[in-house]
């Protein structure tokens, strides 16, 4: 291959890698203006008691699906970003754990969640897997965020976003752990849970934040690659 050939393999790969990161924000920022909307639409929902998925059964319900399929497809571009540009440096754990995030995310599109108020009867086929999905996924992406943010520091072209990426990180976790904190009382009594909304607000806030941060990264280090070749 020609020093030619080979700069403009550079440059073509740059540019793919700018296109998928560009793709993660757009993705990520479809979702977050979709969930705003939502809350005009449906005031009938509390942001501190209802899930988010719950928008799903109103009259502007397909919006909600839009959001997280573009999400979900978002998270994918991230991720075939992250593997072609960092594959030197990212093992194959973190990028796992992205791909089950983005995998539940487009799950939890397709498949609609029970209306609310059904935490004692046994769910539809539909929220069953929209449930699952969603768990797996909130589980997942604090594990890749620490995963990825830890492996990426070593990185020059990364380190002016990898300490932003860690603290997110621990964010993430935290805020699964405080979601999780308000479910408690579906499994003890069974009942209602607290504060639903309001924490699972917090933990999707912070994942957004992640995943946007993850992609200002990428669209970094492909513009530094671009400059050099």
């Amino acid at each position: 291959m020609t020093p030619e050939t080979t700069k403009q393999q550079g440059q073509t790969d740059s540019l793919l890698t700018t296109w998928l990161a560009s793709a993660c924000l757009l993705g990520n920022g479809c979702f977050t203006v979709i969930v705003l909307t939502l809350h005009l639409l449906q005031p009938g929902l509390s942001p501190y008691k209802d899930a988010v998925s719950y928008y799903v059964h109103g009259a502007h319900g397909w919006l909600l699906t839009v959001g997280l399929l573009s999400w979900g497809f978002g998270s994918v571009a991230l991720l075939l970003g992250l593997a072609r540009a960092a594959r030197t440096r990212v093992g194959a754990a973190g990028l796992w754990g992205l791909a089950v995030w983005s995998v539940g995310v487009i799950l939890g599109g397709l498949f609609r969640a029970d209306p609310p108020g059904q935490w004692n009867k046994p769910p539809s086929m539909a929220g069953l897997i929209h449930g699952n999905a969603a768990l797996l996924a909130f589980i997942a992406l604090p594990i890749a965020a620490f995963l990825l943010s830890r492996e990426l520091g070593g990185a020059t072209e990364w380190r002016a976003v990898t300490g932003i990426l860690r603290a997110i990180a621990i964010t993430t976790a935290v805020s699964l752990i405080a979601f999780f904190t308000s479910l408690l009382p579906v499994f003890i009594s069974p009942g209602p849970p607290m504060l639903l909304g309001l924490t699972e607000r917090i933990l999707l806030t912070a994942y957004v934040a992640w995943l946007c941060v993850a992609a200002i990264g990428l669209l970094r280090s492909s513009a530094n690659r671009f400059s050099m070749d």
